[in-house]
């Protein structure tokens, strides 16, 4: 009785701790570029449910993940269902080749690893891997080629310098002065009218009395002139208003995200952000489409790819400058 008993209590342990560990938080898997049969095998391991967005979701036709949340490596419960952005592009089929001209060797590689092709490399540090920019590139950019195809590529170990634009003459604008008031003369003349009454003379004892009309006389006025100006209508012009710069400063860590993107807390998505590392001047740019809580002095979040052309990613976090 008593060795039954241990080995029921035995067995009892042992099924309370597996189904403590099965129903125990589990980190998300990272299901980006993965195929439909892997979405559901990665997810049927983990115990995770999952609903689709986008084309092929509603059918069941779709072929690859293009994008999750919450994003990988959030822990999340036991039966959790998380979101998968999916799309029907065919894995294998034909696809135009990006333009690489002008991209840093990090870029370049993260590039021509989204898009499934392969390229081989010409020029000051093909041999060793320390060049630094692409120069040119065979076929251009927007061909269409196989799945997996070869792209040559003229690369380099100084970035190209440009020629500075030359100055355009300064046009000297003369003011024309401004117009006198236009005067219209008014001339006004006023005559005077003189009239005399008539003179009548009586004399006591001599002849009838004598009436002697004076004449009328007229004495023209002197001529008055007045001049009556116009205003002049003068027109102001209010200065334009410039475009102001807005950003942000503080630090910038990284996420495994879709390279190109990043995610902030303040920014719409779909806006366009230029980052500059404050320690070292560099500059990359990027799409704010994803969403991360502000924690403290932290103003974007980028992929991985994109952190390496600022920083090392042992390092974790850059002081830049983010502006939009």
């Amino acid at each position: 009785m008593m060795i039954g008993a241990l080995v029921a209590s035995a067995v009892l342990v042992t099924s309370v701790t597996a189904d403590a560990a099965s129903h125990a938080r589990r980190h998300m898997p990272d299901l980006i570029g993965r195929s439909r049969a892997q979405v559901y095998a990665v997810m049927r391991a983990d115990a995770l449910y999952f609903v689709t967005t986008g084309p092929g979701s509603a059918n069941g036709t779709w072929r690859e993940a293009v994008g999750q949340s919450p994003k990988p490596g959030t822990v999340v419960p036991w039966h959790f269902q998380a979101r998968i952005r999916v799309s029907t592009a065919n894995r294998h089929g034909a696809r135009r080749v990006p333009r690489l001209v002008g991209l840093s060797r990090a870029r370049t590689f993260a590039v021509m690893n989204r898009v499934q092709l392969f390229f081989n490399t010409r020029g000051p540090g093909s041999s060793d891997r320390k060049w630094i920019v692409v120069l040119r590139q065979s076929p251009a950019a927007g061909t269409r080629v196989k799945w997996h195809a070869t792209i040559t590529l003229i690369v380099s170990t100084r970035r190209p310098q440009h020629k500075k634009p030359v100055q355009k003459p300064v046009t000297t604008t003369t003011l024309k002065k401004k117009p006198k008031p236009t005067c219209t003369p008014t001339t006004t003349t006023v005559a005077t009218t003189t009239t005399s009454e008539p003179t009548s003379t009586t004399v006591p004892g001599a002849a009838p009395t004598t009436t002697t009309p004076t004449p009328t006389t007229t004495t023209p006025a002197p001529t008055t002139t007045t001049t009556i100006c116009k205003p002049v209508t003068t027109t102001t012009l209010k200065p334009t208003k410039k475009k102001r710069v807005r950003y942000r400063i503080g630090d910038a860590t990284w996420y495994r995200y879709i390279a190109g993107h990043c995610a902030t807390w303040y920014l719409p998505r779909g806006t366009r952000v230029t980052i500059r590392d404050l320690a070292t001047g560099r500059v990359i740019h990027c799409i704010a489409s994803d969403r991360e809580g502000a924690h403290g002095n932290r103003v974007v979040d980028l992929d991985t790819q994109q952190f390496a052309e600022l920083a090392p990613l042992s390092k974790g976090v850059v002081f830049v400058k983010v502006s939009w």
